[in-house]
């Protein structure tokens, strides 16, 4: 065999092989993203998450057609909250927050909510979707200034897309405090 001949033969071998290893490793690289393509697409149920508090209470009841915005009393609600879910299951909720009237006025005190315990009739396990979201219904205590206020009230919290968090408790349940509105806030950090 001539040595122009070897060397061409040589370099058509090493490149079956970079062709073969790269078929190869292309192949690996590939099912490891459809793994992760697929875990991505499952639910999670083990995950802790947290975030602020920052809504507005108008002081109106919720059946209100028209509202002046100018003259309606208005209440800020500022604070924290944090989730843990472990298994499907809820170990805790927990939510702290100042509410005062945006005017100063002398009305400014805290909520607390505490206990937060799944209805007993959803036996179903707590699931964060994919684009993390996740919506729980249960009942809670809602303390005032550190103490007791109000005990078993129905409520549900709706985690959107791992960015937003609604907080709706039972106006009858409050004696109509949150005047039948929505507690809202952000999501600032998800553990999975």
């Amino acid at each position: 065999m001539r040595k122009g001949h070897l060397t061409l033969v040589t370099a058509i071998s090493l490149l079956a092989i970079v062709i073969v290893t790269c078929t190869a490793s292309n192949q690996i690289t590939n099912t490891a993203a459809l793994a992760q393509t697929i875990a991505a697409d499952a639910a999670t149920t083990t995950f802790d998450m947290n975030g602020a508090i920052s809504s507005l209470v108008l002081g109106m009841p919720p059946n209100t057609k028209t509202v002046d915005m100018t003259t309606v009393q208005k209440f800020i609600l500022s604070g924290d909250w944090s989730m843990d879910v472990n298994q499907g299951k809820l170990t805790n909720f927990k939510g702290n927050f100042y509410t005062g009237p945006v005017n100063g006025g002398t009305s400014n005190h805290t909520h607390q909510l505490s206990n937060f315990r799944i209805s007993s009739s959803n036996n179903s396990s707590i699931q964060l979707t994919p684009d993390k979201s996740v919506s729980i219904s249960g009942i809670v205590d809602v303390g005032t200034n550190g103490k007791k206020a109000w005990n078993d009230v129905n409520a549900t919290v709706v985690i959107s897309k791992g960015r937003t968090i609604a907080i709706s408790l039972a106006d009858e349940d409050t004696q109509s405090h949150f005047m039948g509105q929505q507690i809202y806030g952000i999501v600032k950090k998800i553990n999975i």
